[in-house]
């Protein structure tokens, strides 16, 4: 028997987005010939800072730059990617007159163009184009190419930073916390719509990004690993089903399921939490056979009694949106930054009990671009910080997963997606340490 339902959908948007703290190099040179160096140090796209050093009379300067970005079009033929500078602040020694007016970033292409060309700077709030400079150089930096010397041009020998990118980048020998294993195995289930044809690129993205990161956690804290896959052809109930009847235990072990793809309510539906949408093509009919709760998932997990359990769906929560595909490709960088272990450690080995979340509340939908769905990728950004020697406070499961949906909700905002609608997760937690 069909129910009447609003079936939920992935909308595709238009950037890209980063993990972890990367780290970035400019160089650019004023119209009076002063050349200028920045380290920028990015989060995501709501916090990033830049330090800018150069010299006027033979006077160093280093200036401490805070930056939020902004994605859009202009018409249908221009894209842009826009990154504001905000309070400056001297780091070093400086008159008390001294002024810095904080530099903005615009990248622009056409429709037909790649997005890879050399951004303009200019330090006028106007955005006349007499004012635009081209810079000089922009790049990703590796950590084995930082340096003690490189950072001093950039931080004093006394501040958190300083010492904290010395240990993201190997430059200071770190004792990682030895971890007590007691036979821990890390259960990690993806089921993901790879094969469906609107959002399956995006699906697949994630996939993979996912089961890295996971996998290379359990190395780091020298635990087992193992993996449940569910996608492609074989992305169904019945396999869905099977693969939670099959996954067996131990009290100390960790279960990790997300759930990738579309999503949406029954019309007469109760909870808050959305229905998985397990069809490969939208001419399957949709009913109780082709979609599972999450909430169901998540009592289905739980109950096999594992220490820790946290089930995340990425998926719509209300009625069809309208699917858009875009290509900008923004701040994609490959990080081999060093994590902190011991925080790994609290989150991951001290931490006991459920978290259940998912990226829109009922009549929202989820947005997602090539890339990676936005509540995906907020969550690995959100996590990558808390684990980060950035992060100096301790990392709680609770805070990540609120984190996470900021980010994912900043990422909706008019400021940072013009065509985007609100989305807003939700979520429960109940972690002890």
């Amino acid at each position: 028997m069909f129910r009447n339902l609003f079936i939920g959908c992935w909308i595709l948007a238009s950037v890209n987005y980063c993990y972890s703290q990367s780290l970035y190099e400019l160089k650019f040179t004023d119209k009076n010939k002063v050349q200028y160096t920045g380290l920028m140090v990015y989060f995501n796209e709501s916090k990033a800072y830049m330090r800018v050093s150069y010299s006027i009379n033979n006077v160093y300067n280093v200036v401490n730059v805070e930056y939020s970005s902004v994605a859009g079009k202009l018409g249908d033929t221009l894209n842009y990617f826009f990154m504001k500078g905000r309070n400056p602040v001297f780091i070093t020694d400086h008159k008390p007159d001294a002024k810095y007016n904080p530099d903005f970033l615009i990248w622009t292409w056409g429709k037909n163009e790649s997005n890879n060309k050399l951004p303009y700077t200019t330090d006028d709030s106007t955005f006349q184009a007499a004012n635009m400079i081209q810079v000089d150089s922009w790049r990703q930096l590796k950590t084995n190419e930082i340096s003690d010397t490189y950072l001093r041009y950039y931080f004093g020998s006394n501040e958190d930073q300083y010492f904290s990118l010395k240990k993201m980048c190997g430059l200071t020998e770190v004792k990682d916390p030895v971890v007590a294993n007691n036979g821990i195995t890390l259960h990690f289930i993806i089921v993901a719509n790879t094969s469906i044809g609107d959002i399956g690129k995006s699906c697949s993205t994630d996939k993979d990004r996912l089961e890295f990161e996971f996998s290379s956690i359990a190395d780091a804290l020298q635990i087992g690993f193992k993996k449940y896959e569910i996608y492609g052809t074989n992305f169904n109930k019945n396999n869905v089903n099977t693969l939670l009847n099959s996954v067996t235990v131990n009290p100390n072990d960790i279960v990790i399921f997300i759930y990738r793809g579309h999503g949406f309510r029954w019309s007469d539906q109760k909870d808050s939490w959305p229905m998985l949408d397990l069809r490969t093509s939208f001419y399957t009919p949709i009913n109780d056979n082709s979609s599972i709760n999450l909430g169901s998932v998540y009592t289905s997990l739980v109950a096999k009694g594992a220490r820790l359990n946290i089930i995340l769906g990425d998926c719509c929560n209300s009625d069809v949106g309208i699917s858009k595909m875009a290509a900008n490709n923004f701040l994609n960088p490959q990080s081999d930054n060093k994590p902190d272990v011991s925080k790994l450690k609290r989150l991951f080995i001290s931490a006991k009990g459920n978290i259940l979340s998912t990226a829109a509340s009922p009549g929202e939908v989820s947005w997602a671009n090539d890339y990676g769905g936005f509540f995906t990728v907020s969550f690995l950004q959100a996590m990558k910080e808390q684990i980060s020697y950035l992060n100096y406070g301790s990392p709680d499961w609770k805070e990540l997963i609120l984190y996470t949906i900021k980010l994912a909700r900043d990422k909706t905002s008019q400021n940072q997606c013009l065509d985007c609608s609100a989305q807003d997760g939700i979520y429960y937690t109940g972690v002890n340490y």
